[in-house]
């Protein structure tokens, strides 16, 4: 028994870190490939990308488990896919064009502790003063790591605003994925909420009357591919197999690795060199991390860790 509780543990933070992983790619990926695709285009036919990519796989599940397309819960899919594939990615970008970045990735960490406070009302889930700790110790990490150009920030615009709400999506999104607690395995969610989202988002690009285009040589639509399938719908669907083993504040908790993570991979591609204040700031996002799972682990009353596929 024990050694299967720690092999479910260990299971968790594959997932887990998987995910910050290949959410942290992202913000590099997205940069390229917006240098040629509008905000809002860009982000509707990434999605609308990994669903179809992740279409075999699902329905093959379906099949297999005789689930039927009425059986499927299509009010708690809507509400995931508002929230989070079309609520976070139209904010955000929108917002985007009116804040800097750096503000942008700060406003975003604040992610974390959004979900502490609608766990709190929503879940019930409680968190120890030696977990909220290392909440705070991971945040003050995230903004030291990103730093704030103080000369070019006039205090909280629309733009800030609009990031703030995405935060608030992505938060509520993480809240609600776990306490409606969905039977389909995670893939079958990750697949339907993106291709709502992506639908929706697709509506609100053409009322935005943003250009519509597409990447123009192979370097940029190998970063939006790479954007589109690992860094959406393995993201996604290793985040929403996450949420099933551990507890949603636990689990966003491990957000603050993205910067991190966006950091390593800017280096490898554009050899960018980490300044001291990110090393600083990492150390602690590193030590808030530690102390969270020091004191909260995984849901260990689970039979078994949910698949990374299941085929069938």
């Amino acid at each position: 028994m024990k050694r299967s509780l720690t092999s479910l543990t260990d299971h968790y933070y594959v997932l887990i870190i998987a995910s910050t992983f290949l959410q942290g790619s992202s913000f590099v990926s997205t940069k390229l490939v917006m240098e040629q695709m509008s905000p809002l285009w860009a982000a509707s036919a990434r999605f609308l990308v990994a669903a179809v990519s992740l279409s075999p796989f699902v329905f093959i599940q379906m099949r297999r488990h005789k689930l039927a397309l009425k059986e499927l819960p299509w009010v708690k899919l809507l509400i995931i896919g508002s929230f989070q594939t079309a609520g976070v990615m139209s904010l955000l970008n929108i917002g985007l064009t009116a804040t800097s970045p750096s503000i942008a990735a700060i406003l975003m960490a604040s992610n974390p502790l959004l979900v502490v406070v609608l766990a709190w009302f929503i879940l019930g889930e409680r968190s120890s003063t030696f977990a909220l700790f290392g909440l705070a110790s991971a945040f003050i990490g995230v903004v030291i790591c990103i730093g704030i150009d103080v000369d070019g920030y006039h205090g909280i615009g629309h733009g800030e605003v609009l990031v703030m709400l995405a935060s608030t999506c992505w938060a509520c999104s993480t809240v609600l994925s776990k306490k409606f607690a969905m039977t389909p395995s995670p893939w079958i969610v990750t697949f339907w909420q993106m291709l709502i989202g992506s639908l929706l988002l697709m509506v609100i690009a053409a009322f935005s009357k943003q250009p519509f285009s597409l990447p123009t040589d192979a370097y940029h639509w190998g970063m939006f591919m790479w954007l589109a399938i690992p860094a959406s719908t393995g993201a996604i669907g290793l985040w929403f197999a996450a949420l099933k083993i551990g507890g949603s504040v636990h689990t966003s908790g491990f957000l603050f690795l993205c910067p991190l993570f966006a950091a390593l991979v800017a280096f490898i591609l554009i050899g960018q060199h980490p300044a001291w204040h990110e090393v600083i700031g990492g150390f602690l996002v590193g030590a808030g991390l530690f102390l969270m799972s020091r004191q909260r682990q995984p849901n260990q009353r689970q039979q078994k860790p949910a698949p990374l596929l299941d085929t069938r």
